[in-house]
């Protein structure tokens, strides 16, 4: 096949056309180190093999674009370029780099997401629903939240004191507070045991 056209298409591709009325798009970066011009041939294997390579930088370079401003999982940061037209196999082989660079990590990025959790007083039971939407897989949020501290009745207590200790002043609110917490994903047992105080609190001022 020969080029018949070489035109810069969007700010960081170039479309290049061909005398059989096929083209494509390539990074442009890519297209520039393969110092091909109009009138050049191209066969099969080696427009594929172009392709694969600019598909791949264009990944890698989308994949750091996104990792510039925040943390992404494997599996999130494969949706989020693949959604922008580029292959899975480019987005598989550009994570497979970031991941050799250390700049993906689900268990690194769990970790720290699990100790901002466990010191914000959200539940462990929470905290996993929270990875796993995240495309952290669930055997490495198991792995992680079994080495992380979650000190529940700590947890409910403070979550009591900051959001619901002004409406615990009747029997029936304290069991919307604990319907709330168990809701939060914090155990029956842990709810009842911190909650047992203000329940008391009501009995003893209805005696007296």
């Amino acid at each position: 096949m020969k080029i018949v056209e070489i035109k810069k298409d969007k700010k960081h591709t170039v479309k290049v056309s061909f005398d059989d009325g096929k083209a494509f798009n390539f990074d442009i970066d890519y297209w520039n180190s393969t110092c091909l011009r109009e009138n050049d041939q191209l066969d099969d294997a080696a427009l594929k093999r172009h392709l694969a390579e600019s598909d791949y930088l264009r990944a890698k370079a989308r994949g750091l674009w996104f990792l510039d401003r925040s943390d992404y999982s494997e599996k999130t940061l494969y949706q989020k370029i693949v959604a922008g037209g580029i292959s899975g196999t480019a987005a598989a082989r550009a994570i497979a780099r970031l991941k050799e660079l250390g700049l993906v990590d689900d268990e690194k990025l769990a970790r720290r997401l699990a100790e901002q959790m466990s010191n914000s007083n959200i539940s462990k039971r929470e905290s996993y629903e929270k990875l796993y939407n995240k495309g952290i897989p669930a055997s490495v949020i198991k792995l992680v939240l079994d080495d992380t501290e979650f000190d529940e009745r700590s947890q409910i207590l403070a979550v009591i004191e900051k959001k619901y200790r002004t409406k615990m002043d009747t029997k029936e609110n304290i069991q919307k507070v604990y319907a709330a917490l168990i809701r939060k994903g914090f155990s029956y047992s842990a709810v009842s045991e911190a909650i047992k105080k203000y329940t008391k609190e009501i009995e003893y001022n209805e005696e007296y």
